[in-house]
Parts: C-alpha cells; structure tokens; sequence
C-alpha cells in the first residue's frame, strides 16, 4: 500500500483512507458533485468515488454487475469479464443513530477490453468495485466505489499497489452524514 491519509469527501459527508501520491482531479478540471476521483500521477490508473441513483435490482451482487456492465457501456468495452463477486463483511462504524450505520459492500472484480482515445489497439483494464447499497427511510442511493487499472502499461508491483489502496480505501470508508444521499420516494 501507498503512504495514506484520512481524506474527507464529498465536503465531509464521507471519510475515508487514500493514498498521498494520488492527486484530486477536481484541482485539475470540473468534476460533478457527485463524483471523487483520484488519479496515480504518470498512469491512466484512478480511484473513484460516486453517489449515483440506486438501481433496480435488490440482489446487491445483480446490482454490483449492473454498474459493471453500465461502466463496460460507457467505456464502450469490445470485451468484459466478471471474475470475481462477494460480500464483504466490514467492521461498522459509528453512527449518530442506529439506521445510519455504512453498510457492507459488495465487491466486484472484473476485467474490459475498450479502445482509448481512438487508439488502434484495445487495451486491457482490471475493474475493482465496492458497491455501499443505501437504504434507510430517509434515503436511497447506491454509493459505488471503483478503481481502474490499466493491466498492460502499469507493472504488476505497481498494480498490486493500487488494489492495496482500492483495499484500504474500502475498508475505511465511513459515511458521516446520511444527508448526502436523495431522500427516500415515499
């Protein structure tokens, strides 16, 4: 792992552990208030944050595929492969009351094929998801957390870095303020 730090995102409504080398894409173009995204200098390797709209399927390990293949769309991937999906079990965190305990993810690993910027040549990228499923009666919202390693131009010591800090990241990620998410549709 990478020498991390508590970081607070989403203007202190989340907490969570990152790597000091990553730099903050916000300091360097727009990015939506919905979003947190952290790139590794001299690399097309990144760590996201984003507060999207929960989706349909209840099955949280459907729901972890369906922003899979969602992402697969975006990155109009050629090729994809769901290679690994689990719960994972996280120790809770406090919480100001009982309901609004961050809950377990969902961990997906997969892996797509996708040109980028109109190169020949597909490339490869290793997708790591942590999918926080929101459901309390105030709010609904899927909190889906991501990491993209391009597994052909970054060497395997510095990929297994980037899934320590993917790791890390997960594990202390800590919602602080339930007000961050859409109210509930009554």
């Amino acid at each position: 792992m990478s020498t991390a730090t508590p970081r607070e995102l989403f203007g202190g409504a989340v907490s969570a552990v990152l790597p000091t080398t990553v730099l903050d894409v916000s300091d360097l173009r727009q990015v939506p208030d919905s979003q947190e995204v952290f790139l590794y200098p001299e690399s097309d390797a990144f760590l996201s944050v984003e507060v999207l709209q929960r989706v349909p399927p209840e099955d949280d390990a459907e729901a972890a595929r369906y922003h899979f293949d969602v992402l697969a769309e975006e990155n109009e991937a050629i090729d994809t492969e769901v290679m690994d999906i689990r719960a994972l079990q996280l120790e809770p965190k406090k919480a100001i009351t009982s309901e609004d305990v961050t809950p377990s993810p969902m961990f997906l690993r997969g892996r797509q094929r996708a040109h980028k910027f109109n190169q020949p040549r597909a490339n490869e990228v290793e997708i790591l998801i942590a999918l926080f499923r929101i459901a309390t009666s105030k709010a609904r919202a899927d909190v889906l957390v991501s990491g993209s390693i391009p597994t052909e131009s970054i060497e395997l010591v510095k990929q297994d870095t980037i899934k320590s800090d993917f790791q890390a990241l997960v594990s202390s990620f800590h919602i602080l303020d339930f007000a961050l998410f859409a109210p509930a549709i009554a």
